[in-house]
């Protein structure tokens, strides 16, 4: 009866997070995909230090305020470094005359 009610499976319910709920930590797997890198170099990050993580018994999680500082951390060398190096202007093209 309870999956007429939503339109979801009992698998598909169990998946879905509550909407007004953030975590606070992820799998390195989520944080990986949320900074759209591969999970070596996700794994190098903690080791260096880079992100903050923590053992949970044998699983490992990752803070996700770290991850909200270290996009930060790299917007804000970014935007340093292109007022030290304003792009260059766009040439432009002339015309071919046929």
């Amino acid at each position: 009866m309870s999956q007429m009610s939503t339109g979801f499976s009992r698998h598909e319910k169990r998946a879905q997070p509550p909407p007004s709920v953030a975590p606070l930590a992820v799998r390195p797997s989520e944080a990986a995909l949320m900074l759209s890198m591969g999970i070596a170099r996700m794994y190098k990050l903690l080791r260096t230090g880079a992100l903050v993580s923590y053992r949970d018994g044998r699983s490992r999680r990752v803070l996700v305020s770290s991850i909200h500082e270290y996009v930060a951390r790299h917007v804000a060398a970014d935007t340093a470094w292109r007022q030290i190096h304003p792009r260059p202007q766009e040439r432009r093209r002339r015309a071919v005359k046929a």
